[in-house]
């Protein structure tokens, strides 16, 4: 397989792989794009990072609206 045809893989923050990362809640921390599995999850990231980054808070199971 050529490099072209490779599919780019990245790893969410909640720790899913994401083969198309455009399609999944991101923001930028400390300069670094971060992606989410669901907008649950960024919303619980965005109310206290350092937390969620460190594995201190639960994964959230409900979907946001």
């Amino acid at each position: 397989m050529e490099q072209s045809e490779k599919q780019q893989v990245t790893k969410s923050v909640c720790g899913g792989i994401l083969t198309e990362p455009e399609k999944y809640p991101s923001v930028v921390f400390k300069d670094e794009r971060l992606y989410f599995c669901t907008r649950a999850c960024l919303r619980v990231f965005q109310e206290n990072p350092q937390a969620f980054l460190d594995g201190e808070v639960e994964h959230p199971l409900d979907e946001d609206p």
